[in-house]
């Protein structure tokens, strides 16, 4: 029975030995078998191979043995390889689209002003919402979201004011990215900064910098600058001409009065003749003909009197205000913004909130074909960023439709069609751009984005393709530096796949946006306004002309001054040297008689007398001087005009004026719609001007004086 027991606990073992294959890692590999798997069906020998089948029977130990070791005929071919199934590639990212209203920017802001208003509780809510902020100016690709920045900047005042300078620094801040071409935002900024530390200067006047640039590039601050340039150089013109005749009249009125009295009997008096003349004089004015007619009344009158020099000044000046009224009409039409197309347009190309109901009206225009090639790149441009690609390619078409080989226009088009999944067409779109506009970094960016979507998309097929990928986003690069943070390094890796990140678009060009600023009637009632006040009520064409005419006119009258023996004054003591009232006087004569008999005949008048006249004379000298310094205190240039140096004079007066009437008007004819520059900062160097120009000609009119 032991010996049965034992057999039979053999015969179990065996074969479960039977039923284990042993591998044996070290062994070779069988030709169509994997080393080393435990798990694969052993392959199914040939057909024509030979196989021992193993007997059931145990041997005369009592083991059974295992199964026979096959034979592999050298003849016979061993089994194709088994086929190895690759994983699938996995799907690429896909371009987020998300179509964004005016109601869910509102809603991002309100939690902002929600957690802004909890921030002395939860500081961290409040930078999240304010993170958010960002973040959705970027998806939707605004360059200015100027609404937000100047709601940001009255929170950074309000936490200063509350003792919180470094939350108001950084709420500042974010203003600044939220609008970095609002010039509003960095003086907000430099204004946080300077109460924060007062005494790190450099980062207040590095904002004032940027606040600087901003006026200059946003054309609504630039052009309202420039206008109100313009109009101070109009009103200082106008200004210099009035104070130029009377400071001549002063000097040469009474010149003017005198030969006035010998035009009436000699039983009138000199001060009936005077007050008859002023009459005469304020007659335009009387009958409100205008500025103009009241100076050149003031210049025939005065014209015999005055030397070539000072007449030539006063028909220039005349004359240019002639040319006034058009000149207002130009400024006014060439640099409106406010209220025109061109500021709905700029707008829009913003990015910003509260355009939905113009990007409407612009919409049925488009439908009904009548948007111009402005409006419907700035509404495709608007439809891109709110998602709605569809809508975007459509204008984007009919904007090439008017312009067929516009470069902006290709590069917008392919970048819509490329959002909708077209990766064959935008190529040639971006290639046609970048060659007719080398210097456009969004054709060659976004054709590097296009064939890197290829590459993801298509994977081995599209496989030449991966160099020009590198090739393209580099170029863009070179052109654009700032295309270099769109990537997470240096091998173009998109640094968010939203489609305004992912692509970019061409913005509309500030010449193209300028050119819809059409205040056709605003300049047309200006014109008309300021030609009322210095002509009176004249033809257009008219009152162009006869300012200049009538100041040449004047000007050869003055020629007459010797033929008709117009009085002129005493070299020595300025009494008036005519022959109507002293007729010994010689003709062209420079002194009065008693100057010649006192200074020029001798052993004619008494010695008395000579110390009489020298008195005079030198009281005349002492006059002339005094006169001329007050004239030039009150008004740098006008010493000079009053000294007999008229144009230089005028010109140092037209500054003077300039300077002051900039600070008088310092707030602007045009009103910006946001916070202009500080007003320290505006007027600091015009005031800095204005005393450098009063301290020299001062100095130069005593220099005059004293020679």
């Amino acid at each position: 029975m032991r010996t049965f027991a034992c057999a039979c606990m053999l015969v179990v073992a065996g074969t479960a030995l039977a039923q284990v294959e042993l591998v044996d890692p070290d062994a070779p590999t069988i030709r169509g078998q994997k080393k080393g798997t435990d798990d694969e069906a052993p392959e199914t020998p040939p057909e024509d191979e030979e196989e021992d089948v193993p007997s059931k029977a145990p041997t005369k130990s009592g083991t059974v043995p295992g199964p026979a070791k096959k034979t592999v005929d050298a003849g016979v071919a061993a089994p194709p390889p088994r086929e190895v199934v690759k994983p699938e590639r996995p799907p690429p990212p896909s371009i987020e689209v998300r179509e964004v209203t005016d109601a869910d920017l509102d809603l991002a802001w309100q939690v902002w002003r929600e957690a802004n208003a909890k921030s002395s509780a939860d500081i961290k809510g409040e930078q999240v919402a304010r993170e958010r902020l960002l973040t959705l100016k970027e998806e939707i690709g605004a360059s200015n979201m100027d609404a937000w920045a100047v709601g940001l900047l009255r929170a950074a005042e309000a936490h200063e004011v509350a003792g919180d300078s470094g939350g108001a620094v950084e709420i500042a801040r974010t203003a600044t990215l939220l609008a970095p071409e609002l010039p509003s935002t960095w003086i907000g900024l430099a204004r946080v900064y300077f109460r924060g530390d007062p005494s790190d200067l450099g980062r207040v006047v590095e904002a004032l910098k940027n606040a600087l640039v901003g006026q200059v590039k946003d054309a609504r601050f630039g052009r309202a600058a420039l206008a109100d340039i313009l109009a101070t150089i109009l009103f200082a013109l106008v200004i210099t001409t009035v104070v130029v005749l009377i400071v001549l009249g002063i000097r040469r009125g009474f010149y003017a009065l005198y030969d006035f009295h010998f035009l009436f009997p000699r039983v009138a008096s000199r001060w009936q003749t005077g007050a008859l003349a002023v009459v005469l004089l304020s007659l335009p004015i009387v009958f409100r003909l205008g500025l103009v007619p009241v100076l050149l009344t003031a210049f025939f009158a005065l014209a015999l009197y005055l030397t070539l020099a000072e007449r030539v000044v006063v028909a220039v000046l005349i004359a240019l205000l002639g040319l006034t009224p058009t000149a207002a009409g130009l400024v006014v039409e060439r640099l409106a913004f406010a209220g025109t197309r061109a500021e709905q347009l700029y707008l829009l190309e913003r990015g910003g909130t509260g355009q939905e109901a113009f990007a409407a009206e612009l919409a049925l225009l488009s439908s009904e074909d009548k948007a111009t090639y402005q409006e419907l790149m700035a509404l495709g441009r608007y439809d891109l960023r709110r998602g709605r690609a569809e809508a975007a390619q459509k204008s984007f078409r009919k904007a090439l439709a008017i312009r067929p080989d516009d470069p902006p226009a290709r590069v917008n088009l392919g970048m819509a069609l490329l959002i909708l999944g077209d990766l064959e067409n935008p190529r040639g779109l971006f290639e046609e751009a970048g060659k007719a506009a080398p210097t456009m970094p969004q054709a060659a960016y976004n054709l590097g984005r296009l064939y890197q979507r290829r590459v993801a998309v298509f994977g081995d097929k599209v496989a030449g393709e991966v160099d020009r990928v590198a090739t393209s986003l580099f170029a863009a690069r070179q052109l654009d530096a700032a295309y270099a943070a769109l990537s997470k390094d240096a091998d173009g890796t998109p640094r968010s796949m939203a489609a305004n990140v992912y692509l970019q678009s061409v913005p509309l060009a500030t010449s193209e946006i300028l050119a819809e600023a059409q205040a056709t009637d605003a300049a047309r009632r200006v014109k008309s306004q300021v030609m009322q006040l210095l002509l009176g009520e004249v033809n257009e064409t008219l009152a162009l002309v006869y300012p200049l005419l009538l100041a040449l006119l004047i000007l050869a009258f003055g020629f007459l001054g010797t033929s008709i023996h117009a009085a002129r004054p005493c070299n020595k003591c300025g009494r008036a040297v005519s022959k109507r009232a002293d007729p010994y006087v010689s003709v062209g004569s420079l002194m009065c008689t008693q100057c010649v008999n006192v200074f020029a005949k001798k052993n004619v008048a008494a010695p008395s007398l000579k110390v009489r006249k020298q008195l005079e004379v030198a009281r005349y000298q002492n006059r002339l001087e005094r006169t001329g310094s007050v004239l030039g205190f009150i008004c740098s240039g006008m010493g000079h005009v009053f000294a007999g140096f008229p144009a230089r004079g005028t010109v140092y007066g037209f500054f003077f004026i300039l300077l002051l009437t900039a600070i008088v008007l310092r707030n602007g004819v045009v009103r910006a719609p946001f916070e202009p520059l500080p007003l320290v900062v505006r007027m600091a160097p015009i005031v800095v001007a204005l005393a450098l120009l009063y301290i020299f000609t001062v100095r130069g009119l005593r220099k005059k004086q004293g020679g």
